[in-house]
């Protein structure tokens, strides 16, 4: 999580950066209700820019994306602005288009997944694809 808020603020101008707030994991008790991280081995940053911000967000996001693809590319990364009309617009959804898989086999639901994310990857105007349940956490083979 250091090395994505040196990377932010590396590419945000301090003039323009209000306030970085980073959540990694998912404790399995009640309180896994407040985040959106699925496992213990995801996260999210959020970045506020101060109200008079030079350079849009939008413009950020790109730069943080290109960014992270070349001195983080272990990490999955998903943009999303949290702007108000954004929300009202998707219905509360994190995205216009929303895809769920369901179905009593864990790993061949995420082979699903992955497979219609590299599809949807191909259309044009689609910014990201997010699978949020990520099932590859990370363990020790010495077990």
């Amino acid at each position: 999580m250091a090395k994505v808020e040196d990377l932010i603020r590396g590419v945000v101008s301090p003039e323009d950066l209000g306030m970085i707030v980073s959540n990694i994991g998912a404790t399995p008790d009640f309180s896994a209700i407040y985040t959106t991280n699925s496992v213990m081995h995801t996260a999210f940053v959020q970045v506020s820019l101060k109200e008079d911000h030079k350079v849009g967000s939008y413009d950020y996001m790109a730069r943080v994306k290109q960014k992270i693809a070349t001195e983080l590319p272990e990490l999955t990364a998903y943009f999303q602005s949290g702007g108000l009309v954004d929300a009202v617009l998707n219905l509360g959804l994190p995205a216009p288009i929303d895809v769920q898989v369901a179905g009593l086999n864990m790993e061949k639901s995420y082979d699903t997944a992955l497979k219609l994310a590299s599809r949807i990857r191909k259309i044009d105007g689609v910014a990201d694809v997010f699978i949020p349940q990520d099932i590859d956490y990370p363990r020790c083979s010495s077990m």
